[in-house]
């Protein structure tokens, strides 16, 4: 059996307005948030990476990255993308291939 509640229409109008709030941050932050550009500071932060060897990696071309003038930008679906091909295969997926 389900307990009835009573809600006033000032507080499920405030409820919605909050849900839709948050719902709308939550897009905002997956779409844009995720590809946006990344300084040197925010993908050194981001890979966890020190400054110094993300400059090095730019210089060698090892990684994604766009500059402008002397400003260097990262791509963070690019960041994970280059992350994620540095990738091991574990034993089972090795010996699945086999």
């Amino acid at each position: 059996m389900t307990k009835a509640y009573v809600i006033s229409a000032d507080d499920l109008n405030n409820l919605i307005h909050q849900s839709i709030r948050s719902a709308l941050s939550e897009q905002s932050e997956n779409t844009t948030g995720k590809d946006r550009f990344l300084t040197i500071a925010e993908a050194s932060e981001y890979l966890n990476l020190a400054k110094q060897t993300i400059y090095g990696l730019t210089s060698t071309r090892g990684i994604p990255f766009m500059k402008r003038g002397k400003k260097l930008y990262f791509r963070r679906t690019e960041l994970e993308t280059w992350v994620l091909e540095g990738k091991k295969k574990t034993v089972k997926e090795i010996e699945r291939e086999v």
